[in-house]
């Protein structure tokens, strides 16, 4: 049932193909209304696709076959065949975050503090959602817990950050999603976003956006205390979250200075702050990234969200800045 977790290769709930050695024939970046499609391999823009409105978080099926994106009127599942949207699942309604669960199913936050379970995600006459779990009493529209989470005792659990509500909440997956405050209310927690967690499942980590003021960090959490031992300090505006394939490197995205940190694991320290900048400018674009994930090279992807689609790609990350920036009008490659 959760094969994925066993491969010894770090699980990306956006991108959970890659632990099971299932080739990535595409990447994908959201504009305004539509997703923007590039040849996984060299980055070459493909099509653009028309979605919702202001799209937001993207993840594949564990077979790599769909594409699933959460948009203000629902979640848009997209064929990889075809690159055609196969249905919208209105009844969901206004969603931004998406995971897949080690089991093939899809956890959908919504924008009010609920989740959402989606079953059959592949089979387009019998995929159906779950009825609505509310996490945050009485959510009003933007008040929902953080990104992508990650996974405890072999799947049976599901940690995720709270975002605005400065905590952090565990889901038991096999109890239906009933859930606890894992770490109650802690301002260091204050716009946790993704969270990613070690494979010997000691240490969590949460990126930390913050606010406006130029301050942002990623929380090392001692997950058996469930107590907060060290904030590392990161780039401007960090929230995206995700690992290498070995899990030796933490790795966030910092949508304000168009980079990376990437966090040695043994030490706990920024060791490489690989920056787009400079080819954004060159293409005339406005770098601001948010979505990662790590490809099976343990190159970095990195998804635009500023509405042009834009996709980075950074290579040799702890010892380099080399990237691809591409869109849709050219790409930039920095050697």
């Amino acid at each position: 049932m959760y094969e994925a977790l066993n491969t010894g290769i770090h699980y990306e709930p956006l991108r959970p193909n890659r632990a099971l050695g299932i080739k990535d024939k595409y990447e994908f970046a959201h504009g305004y209304n539509n997703v923007c499609v590039y040849d996984a391999e060299t980055m070459d823009f493909v099509k653009e696709i028309k979605v919702g409105t202001k799209p937001d978080c993207h993840a594949t099926s564990l077979d790599n076959s769909y594409l699933y994106i959460a948009c203000l009127e629902g979640l848009y599942c997209i064929n990889q065949e075809t690159l055609e949207v196969d249905k919208v699942l209105t009844e969901i309604g206004q969603c931004y975050a998406t995971n897949t669960m080690p089991n093939g199913d899809l956890l959908v936050h919504d924008l009010r503090g609920g989740i959402q379970l989606v079953k059959d995600i592949t089979d387009m006459e019998k995929i159906h959602v779950m009825p609505r779990i509310p996490v945050i009493p009485n959510g009003e529209f933007r008040c929902e817990i953080g990104g992508k989470g990650n996974f405890l005792e072999g799947g049976k659990y599901y940690l995720a950050c709270g975002w605005l509500q400065s905590k952090l909440y565990l889901f038991n997956v096999e109890e239906g999603f009933t859930f606890e405050i894992f770490i109650d209310t802690d301002e260091t927690l204050r716009a946790s976003d993704d969270l990613v967690i070690t494979r010997d499942k000691k240490k969590a980590y949460c990126a930390c956006r913050r606010g406006n003021d130029k301050i942002a960090h990623v929380a090392v959490i001692d997950i058996e205390k469930r107590k907060i031992t060290k904030t590392i300090k990161t780039g401007y505006g960090s929230c995206g979250l995700t690992m290498t394939n070995d899990e030796r490197y933490v790795v966030c995205s910092n949508d304000q200075e168009g980079s990376i940190s990437v966090i040695d694991t043994q030490i706990d320290e920024v060791v490489n702050t690989p920056c787009a900048e400079e080819g954004f400018r060159k293409l005339g674009l406005i770098s601001y990234i948010q979505g990662i994930s790590c490809g099976a090279d343990n190159s970095i992807y990195v998804y635009g969200c500023s509405g042009n689609g834009a996709i980075v790609r950074f290579f040799d990350i702890a010892n380099s800045n080399k990237y691809i920036v591409s869109s849709k009008i050219g790409k930039y490659e920095q050697e």
